[in-house]
């Protein structure tokens, strides 16, 4: 067995801060990461691509989609 010595630390400073701010509930990014989460499981809740997919679905045209069809008159 040879007599060097190991390191019993498997994270580093950066990591475990990291970790605990994630995991602290008065941290801002905490409190995002809450909020995306529950509104992703309300079924209330729409999100920006799909409230902009329904302006674009029920939008008024300034020009109509289709026009009657009118007779040519000859002079």
């Amino acid at each position: 067995m040879s007599g060097t010595k190991k390191s019993c630390k498997t994270h580093t400073k950066a990591q475990l801060d990291n970790w605990a701010n994630q995991n602290n509930p008065n941290n801002k990014a905490y409190r995002a990461n809450a909020n995306n989460h529950s509104n992703q499981l309300n079924p209330n809740h729409k999100s920006h691509q799909q409230i902009h997919n329904a302006h674009r679905r029920n939008k008024d045209y300034l020009v109509p989609v289709w026009a009657p069809d009118y007779i040519e008159y000859d002079d």
